[in-house]
């Protein structure tokens, strides 16, 4: 019998679905610019985003403000100690008023709002309790957008919607006159 059996179109469970594309020529693909991000050590451990009371985590007010960097949303699973599935990658740029710290804090509010971004709205909604971040540092800007945007092309996380350095190719002409 197959999984599909137990979940039904109307049932609740549907509610949260992901898909997620696992192709292994697009991860190899980015390997030369995501490569320095493969130093496990660089990254922070796991850091619960919300605490018991549905407000930003202790740890997440306490992030540096002094750099910029990568991060990753992660869903985590309770069945099992390492069951964490990979849900939105995003980036703090470091300016005057944009560094890690700040730019995490900003995703509780923009998940109530009404017209907030919309795969942001459904995952707190429905994974808030489960929701787990992990962050890589760094204070240079072009390399930040330059793999933050590649881990996106190369792992395609269910919540992200945009690409960000998505450059819109030169239109074609849809009919040519034909001189006979």
């Amino acid at each position: 019998m197959t999984i599909e059996a137990f979940v039904e179109s109307h049932d609740v469970i549907k509610q949260y679905d992901c898909l997620y594309y696992l192709y292994p020529k697009l991860w190899g693909k980015y390997k030369a610019i995501t490569s320095s991000l493969s130093h496990p050590d660089r990254w922070s451990g796991y850091i619960k985003y919300l605490n018991n009371n549905n407000q930003v985590s202790d740890e997440i007010k306490n992030l540096p403000n002094d750099c910029g960097g990568i991060y990753i949303f992660f869903i985590h699973g309770d069945s099992l100690p390492f069951e964490n599935y990979l849900a939105y990658i995003g980036r703090a740029q470091y300016t005057d008023n944009e560094n890690l710290r700040n730019r995490l804090k900003t995703y509780l509010p923009e998940s109530k709002k009404s017209n907030g971004r919309v795969k942001i709205v459904r995952l707190f909604r429905r994974w808030k309790k489960h929701l787990y971040i992990r962050y890589y540092t760094s204070t240079d800007n072009d390399f930040i957008g330059k793999n933050e945007s590649a881990l996106i092309r190369a792992i395609l996380p269910p919540f992200n919607s945009e690409l960000t350095d998505y450059k819109i190719k030169k239109p074609v002409k849809a009919f040519v006159n034909e001189i006979n």
